[in-house]
């Protein structure tokens, strides 16, 4: 049951080659000792029941990483949509969430110093002052507990320092990029200690649109600068240490974005979108960075949030911990889906019989309270950990809907009715709180089993006002509606430290996402509908070794998911609807899935001067059932996207995926060090839609990126020259369906620059 009997035979062997290991291992260690807190405790990376991919700061700064989509890039099953530019959507091994109402929850989610940030907004920052990125793949539902039901990504900051730390680095490059990053850290008085740092960031876009070449349509107007980086952030911490039992980290954190909004460029073969920009050049698509755009719309977003954190050891063995934390998180787009004149240059030649003519906007407001306690303790056999947690989140998000239609003939449909702003506003308050523990037993000094379980409510009250326009008629409702959801989540693992340098673990998980409501609506229905929680059972297999004189390392992790209650996006129409009534796209629980697949991560050092790793995944997703919720009925027809999608590939799961890194060093005569890496990542085909169209998916690509370095003799100047996309590849970083063509958000073409980095301690 656990796993196909294709893949056990794999980790058979590397049992045996673990057994004979012990016999072949010197104790002398190459590579650096990785520590991570995957269990909420500080364990070697070599030594935790879990598949998690950690980056150290200097790994991402060696590695140029500088937000979550770099992280992405090289974490094995991880992959990152971009429908939009301030809310990224995650998925990890096939679970992921495209649900952006003021009543859902995403599946992937980021912490950041143990804070739950449950708006897909405000996970949208630029990574820096990190010590480490931890990437748990899988159920988190024991200790990471609410909504973790695809995976963690846990950020965590340095601490202030004890002794003094200056840190500035600054990096200019092509398409006008500009940045700085800085750090200052160290004693401010007696047992207090402090620490402030910075990040600005500003880079052009690479999209650009072609209306100027129709100045009967556009006089004097030009459209540059789509896709571009604007970005400011600052933290500051404090940490006291008022006894030797007692530490207290206080935090504070702002940051802003303020870029253009979505735009795209149209895939086809067919559909209307894409015919008609092909119409304007029987050429067109041959540059994915030239569109056609008038307005290129806005997202500005703020993030403001502080945490205490107090940690009072009780006694040698016990330590209680007191986590709080407020966030605020304030987005809003603008997203011009056609102009007039955009849309009477499309219909202008006949080629589109209509065109889709007005705005998609929305504001997104969030205030999010959370409060953890925890008892952890130990001793030789026994390691343990308790708690409870509390969390409020208030969120106001008003998404308007301005979508009119434009003959060829001439002839319009406005897409409001005047004086009426039509759209959803929805107001969302989520409570919800958990008990949870876990702890690990050491039967034998090489031996270990692990139990844990966490019992999770959740209650959400939604107020809803939805005002019509002419294209839906019947988004016309003003209600309150309340819905809540319990589940108790577990997991257990066995662990067998077989020798120093193997270690094995069979691990059962299970994760769960609360129930919500469905963000922008077309009718009372459907917004007053709520759907259910999703559910997913994780086996694991996994085996975390070291060999040749711990010159190699080589992590598998091989499993299965049972995944139910999927939250899906889909086209469907209410039960009493008559005859032809057009279809809707509505969330609800839709389809069960089943997730099978192997991941391998592997550093090699053959030198001491030369490291090569990288990391390998296998991904076989396939809806396992696909139904019609209660109340709703496929279109008329049944054909389309009503089809019957089981056996379909989830989304954002490419079959294989993987990355491969070489760094090798120079230590030079005068005391300098020239260091040479490339990376290269290549992802399978990504499909974006349940009914996997081929015009909607993200095509596979190959990317380069290259870099060398130089770290002046005396160590504390570092200059970089870089480019990432070396290789100029032409790829998407996301794509999705309207009227039969693809929507795909370009990937950056190649872009270089030169970094400096001067440092003190």
């Amino acid at each position: 049951m656990l796993i196909r009997t294709t893949l056990a035979p794999a980790f058979l062997v590397l049992t045996a080659l673990c057994a004979i290991s012990g016999n072949i291992y010197a104790a002398k260690s190459v590579m650096e000792e990785v520590i991570v807190t995957a269990e909420r405790r500080e364990v070697n990376l070599q030594s935790v029941p879990v598949a998690v991919t950690a980056f150290t700061g200097e790994e991402m700064d060696a590695q140029g990483i500088v937000d979550i989509k770099g992280i992405t890039e090289r974490t094995p099953g991880f992959t990152m949509g971009v429908f939009n530019p301030g809310q990224p959507q995650f998925y990890i091994r096939g679970i992921g969430s495209n649900e952006d109402g003021a009543g859902g929850d995403q599946s992937v989610i980021v912490f950041v110093d143990e804070v739950y940030i449950g708006r897909s907004a405000g996970s949208d920052f630029q990574l820096f002052d990190l010590e480490r990125v931890e990437v748990l793949r899988g159920p988190q539902g024991t200790l990471f507990g609410k909504n973790v039901i695809g995976g963690a990504v846990s950020l965590i900051s340095k601490k202030p320092t004890e002794e003094t730390v200056m840190k500035f680095e600054g990096t200019v490059g092509n398409l006008e990029e500009k940045s700085l990053r800085g750090l200052i850290s160290g004693e401010i008085a007696e047992n207090v200690y402090g620490k402030v740092s910075f990040s600005s960031r500003r880079r052009d876009g690479y999209v650009d649109s072609r209306i100027g070449e129709f100045p009967e349509f556009f006089p004097d107007t030009s459209v540059d600068d789509q896709h571009d980086i604007n970005t400011d952030s600052i933290r500051t911490g404090l940490r006291l240490t008022p006894s030797d039992r007692l530490e207290v980290n206080l935090t504070a954190n702002y940051s802003t974005m303020d870029r253009a909004g979505p735009t795209y460029i149209s895939i086809g073969p067919g559909g209307i979108p894409y015919n008609a920009n092909a119409s304007l050049d029987p050429n067109y698509g041959n540059n994915i960075h030239k569109n056609f755009v008038e307005d290129p719309g806005s997202s500005e977003t703020d993030i403001f949030g502080v945490t205490a954190r107090f940690d009072y050891e009780l006694t040698d063995s016990i330590t209680f911990t007191s986590l709080t934390s407020f966030r605020n998180v304030d987005s809003e787009q603008d997203w011009a889906l056609s102009t007039p004149n955009l849309s009477a240059l499309f219909v202008s030649g006949g080629a589109v019989p209509l065109y889709l003519i007005g705005n998609n906007n929305y504001t997104d407001e969030s205030d999010t309270f959370t409060h953890e306690f925890r008892l952890t303790g130990g001793s030789d056999r026994l390691f343990w950990i308790g708690g409870l947690y509390y969390m409020t989140e208030d969120t106001d998000r008003f998404e308007t809907s301005s979508v009119g239609l434009l003959f060829a003939s001439g002839f319009s449909i406005p897409g409001g009715f005047p004086g009426v702003e039509a759209g959803d506003d929805q107001g969302n308050e989520t409570t919800s709180y958990s008990i949870f523990g876990q702890f690990t037993y050491n039967i034998t000094d090489s031996l270990a089993v692990t139990l844990g379980g966490r019992q999770s409510y959740d209650e959400k009250d939604i107020t809803r006002v939805g005002t019509p326009s002419p294209l839906s008629p019947n988004r016309n409702f003003n209600f309150k509606t309340d819905e809540d959801w319990d589940a108790f989540t577990g997991k257990f693992s066995l662990e067998w430290q077989a020798t120093n340098d193997a270690f094995l673990y069979l691990t059962v998980s299970e994760g769960y996402k609360a129930g919500g409501f469905q963000g922008l609506a077309a009718t009372e229905l459907i917004a007053i509908t709520p759907f259910d929680p999703e559910e997913a059972t994780l086996y694991e297999i996994g085996a975390k070794t070291e060999w040749f004189d711990n010159r190699l390392r080589l992590n598998l992790a091989v499993f299965k998911t049972d995944y139910t209650d999927l939250q899906i996006l889909q086209l469907l129409v209410e039960e009493a609807a008559p005859e032809g009534t057009g279809g809707q796209l509505i969330t609800q629980n839709a389809a069960d899935a089943d997730i099978e697949g192997y991941e391998l991560e592997f550093v090699i050092a053959p030198t001491d001067n030369l490291t090569i790793s990288g990391s390998y995944t296998h991904l076989d997703t396939e809806f396992s059932d696909f139904f019609t919720p209660a109340g709703f009925r496929p279109p008329d027809g049944g054909a389309g996207t009503s089809g019957d999608r089981t056996g379909n590939d989830l989304r954002n799961a490419p079959d294989s995926a993987y990355n491969i890194l070489a760094r090798y060093r120079m230590d030079l005569a005068n005391g300098g060090t020239l260091t040479w890496q490339a990376d290269w990542r290549h992802k399978d085909i990504v499909y974006q839609d349940p009914d996997i169209f081929e015009f909607a998916a993200v095509p596979e690509y190959d990317v380069l990126d290259l870099r060398v370095s130089y770290l002046w003799p005396n160590g504390n100047l570092e200059t970089t020259l870089w480019s990432r996309n070396a290789n100029d590849e032409e790829y998407f970083l996301h794509n999705w369906p309207l009227q039969g063509s693809g929507q795909a958000t370009p990937a950056p073409p190649r872009t270089y620059g030169l970094t400096v980095t001067w440092q003190y301690n």
